[in-house]
């Protein structure tokens, strides 16, 4: 694979950039008000375009997407065809995970019919750990990459190590997730 060392700059610097100005609304910046689909279909689109703008997604939920959530009880049913605070929390973390990780994973994460407190404190702290990954992803990126772009040339078989390197990291931490979640739902059984 043939990768632009300037092409490659320019993405990290503008990622760097993204992922440094982005974060999610904590729990209390949501609207505290109750809504309806299209609504918030629109709101979450707006919190969650990051995605959109890196890696091409077209639409990050739809209403049908909500729909077959609330069918697999991955979210809470809406209460008059009007979705809360809670709900909105479900959907950004499962249309953020959905990224990586499949449903089966996610749910074990968020399940559905945990109280309010509950779901506030599992939000706030996927908001508060995701700007911490991203910080993670920056510094360490940074690291490994800095030393082959400030190398004179091409030196294509370094940048194509960096991508697979990237690449495994994705992999590997994929599977991390699913184990420590197995580890969690092992012990709910006991």
């Amino acid at each position: 694979m043939y990768i632009e060392k300037d092409k490659l700059i320019s993405t990290f610097n503008e990622l760097e950039k993204m992922l440094t100005d982005y974060s999610l609304p904590m729990w209390d910046e949501l609207p505290d008000i109750e809504l309806y689909m299209d609504q918030v279909v629109s709101l979450i689109s707006k919190y969650l375009g990051i995605y959109s703008e890196t890696i091409g997604t077209e639409k990050i939920v739809t209403p049908s997407m909500i729909n077959n959530y609330v069918k697999l009880s991955t979210v809470p049913a809406p209460v008059k065809k009007k979705y809360s605070r809670v709900h909105l929390a479900y959907l950004l973390i499962i249309c953020t995970l959905k990224q990586t990780l499949d449903i089966a994973t996610i749910q074990k994460i968020i399940p559905v019919g945990i109280d309010e407190g509950t779901v506030r404190s599992v939000y706030n702290s996927f908001v508060k750990n995701q700007h911490k990954a991203f910080s993670y992803v920056v510094e360490n990126v940074r690291a490994v990459a800095d030393p082959i772009l400030e190398l004179s040339g091409d030196n294509q078989e370094r940048m194509n190590d960096l991508l697979m390197q990237v690449s495994a990291s994705a992999n590997i931490f994929k599977i991390l997730t699913g184990k420590i979640t197995d580890l969690s739902c092992d012990k709910e059984k006991e």
